[in-house]
């Protein structure tokens, strides 16, 4: 890949998506992008003043990506609260496979420890997507009895480690279709717990109509 003329800073972004998508974060030199540019090793540093700024960029751009995705995807799976929190999880894992380099800054230690307003915001407004969802999914019968922080955290858990798991190299799943295994996976985390409060109305719905019968 060579840079000739134009947006320089977006040369040097969609390079070091390729660079980590290929071989990870630790890959990623700015010198390097430099050179597969074909730009002097110091023009990177006009628009990054290192690669953890580079990464900072690539994380915002995630979280914007996966906001939008997991909107559409709620939207497209109807007015039930439990299935559209489900939708939410399965999107992300769709945006993580589809977009490994954003999900890796995202949760890149330097990236999280050193996070500017702006990424603290994208983060904040990421997460507040999620906890509506919880809120909405819980009050639909959702583990009413847990509470909501305790959701969002066993729901993120569930839904980022499936992300891990399915674009890390490292990891071998003997089955062809991965998408299916990760809605499989979320069925688990929601669908298959979705038990308390509507096992209880349905119980309760039994018992009255024995009593009437």
């Amino acid at each position: 890949m060579s840079y000739h003329h134009g947006n320089l800073r977006k040369a040097l972004l969609d390079r070091a998506s390729e660079v980590i998508a290929e071989s990870g974060v630790e890959a990623l030199n700015l010198r390097a992008l430099a050179r597969d540019l074909g730009v002097s090793h110091a023009a990177p540093r006009a628009h990054f003043a290192d690669k953890r700024a580079l990464l900072s960029e690539l994380a915002k751009e995630g979280f914007r990506l996966s906001c939008e995705a997991m909107h559409a995807g709620a939207e497209a799976a109807g007015p039930d609260p439990v299935a559209r929190y489900r939708a939410l999880g399965r999107a992300y894992v769709q945006f993580a496979r589809e977009f490994p380099s954003c999900f890796r800054a995202i949760n890149h230690p330097d990236v999280q420890s050193h996070a500017d307003d702006e990424l603290r915001a994208a983060r904040e407004a990421w997460l507040d997507t999620l906890r509506e969802g919880v809120e909405a999914a819980r009050a639909a019968g959702w583990h009413p009895e847990v509470a909501v922080e305790t959701l969002l955290a066993f729901s993120c858990a569930s839904a980022m480690g499936t992300a891990q798991l399915l674009i890390d190299s490292d990891w071998a799943f003997a089955v062809e279709d991965v998408d299916a295994l990760a809605d499989s996976v979320l069925d688990l985390v929601v669908n298959r717990s979705r038990t308390t409060l509507v096992a209880a109305h349905e119980e309760d719905d039994h018992e009255q109509e024995r009593k009437v019968s």
